[in-house]
C-alpha cells in the first residue's frame, strides 16, 4: 500500500522527465529554498546506489562545493507506463538508444533534501559515481558515444526563504496519514545476472528459440521455518520483447540448491542479451553469490547451438531488505 503509493506521487513529479528521453539529466525542480526536498534525473544507470555515489552543489558565489550525500534519500530506476510512447519501437530515439542500452528504457532518480545552509543564487550539482562505464556511464546518444555523469553539471538554483522536507503523505484505507518511505523504492535484496552487451566476435546466431540456465543458489532462511524453497524467492526479468520481437516467455523452478530458468521464443527471436534477470530475496538471503553452473540455447529445431559462454555473464548481489 505505501509502496504503491509513494510510487504515484514520484511518477507524477517526474513523468516530464521519462518523456524526455533516457539520458535526462536535470534537477526537478530547478530552483528551490535550502531544505526543500528536489529530485535529479540522471540518465539510465546500471548498478547506482547510496553505497557507490556521492552529490555536491558548487555556487557560483564562492565556487566552493558542499557536499550533500547524507542528504540523499533515496536513488531507483524510474519506469514508466508499458502503455506509453517510451516503450514503443516505433519511436526513434528510443529505437536508437536501445541499440546501445540491451535493457529496458528507466530513468535513474536521486531524491534529496536540499541542506539549510545552501548559499543563494546559481549553481550546479554533479554526481559522482564509481559504477564503470559503459554500463553505469550516462547512457549513450544517437552517435553510441558515452558522455561520463561523473563530468557533468547538473543546473540548479537556490531561492531565499526556508525550505520543507517533503514528507511525500498518503492516506490509509483507514483514512489516516502516514509519511511515504521512499528507501522502499530503492531495489531490494537480489542477485543480478547480466547477459553480455556485446558479441564483439560475432561468434553468436542473431536468435535462439530458448536459452535454459541452471545456477546454483545457496541460501539460509530468514523466516524461522528452516526451509528455502519457491515462497523464498522470485524471479524478477527484463520486458525487452517489444524492442526484439522475440514475444519471450519465462518459466523457473527451485528445487532449495539449484534454479533453473527457462527463457522460450515463440517466434525465435530470443537475443543473446535479452535475458537479464534478478532472483529476488524473499524470505530467506543468499550465503554466497549465485553460481552459474550452465547455459544451454537452441534453435527453432531444437538443436542446441552455440552462444555466449558461462564467462560472458555476470552476477552481482545488490540491495538489502526493505
Amino acid at each position: 500500500m505505501k509502496k504503491s503509493l509513494v510510487v504515484r506521487v514520484m511518477g507524477l513529479l517526474l513523468s516530464g522527465l521519462l518523456l524526455a528521453g533516457c539520458t535526462t539529466i536535470q534537477a526537478f525542480p530547478m530552483a528551490a529554498r535550502p531544505g526543500d526536498t528536489i529530485s535529479l534525473a540522471v540518465g539510465s544507470q546500471d548498478g547506482m546506489n547510496e553505497g557507490n555515489t556521492t552529490v555536491t552543489f558548487t555556487s557560483d558565489a564562492d565556487l566552493i562545493p558542499i557536499d550533500m550525500t547524507a542528504n540523499v534519500r533515496s536513488i531507483f530506476n524510474l519506469y514508466s507506463d508499458k502503455a506509453s510512447n517510451t516503450y514503443s519501437p516505433n519511436i526513434q530515439f528510443i529505437r536508437d538508444n536501445f541499440s546501445y542500452l540491451h535493457h529496458e528504457p528507466w530513468q535513474s532518480v536521486i531524491v534529496l533534501d536540499l541542506p539549510s545552509t545552501l548559499p543563494l543564487g546559481p549553481g550546479n550539482v554533479r554526481v559522482q559515481t564509481t559504477v564503470p562505464q559503459p554500463v553505469g556511464a550516462l547512457e549513450p546518444g544517437l552517435n553510441g558515444t558515452y558522455p561520463d555523469l561523473n563530468d557533468i553539471d547538473i543546473s540548479l538554483e537556490i531561492l531565499p526563504g526556508t525550505g520543507i522536507s517533503n514528507p511525500f503523505k498518503y492516506k490509509t484505507v483507514f483514512n489516516g496519514t502516514l509519511a511515504g518511505d521512499l528507501g522502499e523504492l530503492s531495489p531490494g535484496r537480489q542477485a543480478l545476472i547480466r547477459p553480455p552487451k556485446a558479441d564483439p566476435g560475432d561468434l553468436w546466431p542473431g536468435t535462439f528459440s530458448a536459452i535454459e540456465f541452471k545456477l546454483t543458489v545457496p541460501m539460509t532462511d530468514q523466516s524461522g521455518s528452516g526451509i528455502v524453497n519457491d515462497d523464498s524467492i522470485r524471479l524478477v526479468s527484463q520486458d525487452v520483447s517489444m524492442f526484439t520481437g522475440s514475444k519471450a516467455q519465462l518459466t523457473w523452478q527451485y528445487d532449495g540448491a539449484e534454479i533453473t530458468v527457462l527463457f522460450i521464443s515463440s517466434a525465435d527471436k530470443l537475443k543473446y542479451y535479452e535475458p537479464r534477470f534478478s532472483i529476488m530475496a524473499e524470505l530467506a538471503d543468499f550465503d554466497v553469490p549465485p553460481t552459474l553452473t550452465s547455459v544451454r540455447y537452441f534453435d527453432g529445431l531444437g538443436n542446441e547451438v552455440t552462444g555466449p559462454a558461462i564467462s560472458d555473464y555476470s552476477i552481482s548481489l545488490l540491495g538489502s531488505f526493505l
